[in-house]
């Protein structure tokens, strides 16, 4: 059973809790989950959607159309498929590498945009 039996209350501009929200969706948590995450400083995680949506059309039609494709055209639609995977990973990896520098003041390498 959860622990968290305590409330906060805050009070936020109308324009503030609508970021909050907005935020909050993007990062797939309630409003509670992602102020608590905040907070706590822990890493919050949100992927674009447009990338999201780029990479599930290539999988359906590689899927619809995998049968009339030569293994040229599925390897370039599976490569592109890849990179985009790749290019959501990299944008955590340089959100984490932010927040590690930030937490600890010295990180050898770091990840812009």
């Amino acid at each position: 059973m959860r622990n968290r039996t305590i409330g906060i209350n805050v009070r936020v501009s109308e324009n503030e809790k609508k970021k909050l929200q907005r935020n909050a969706k993007k990062s797939n948590l309630n409003l509670s989950s992602y102020l608590r995450k905040a907070g706590l400083q822990k890493e919050i995680y949100s992927i674009p959607d447009e990338e999201l949506r780029k990479i599930y059309n290539g999988i359906v039609e590689l899927k619809n159309e995998f049968s009339y494709m030569n293994d040229e055209e599925i390897k370039d639609k599976i490569t592109k498929m890849q990179s985009d995977f790749l290019d959501i990973y990299n944008y955590k990896k340089r959100r984490w590498c932010r927040w590690q520098q930030r937490k600890y003041g010295q990180l050898k390498i770091v990840y812009h945009e």
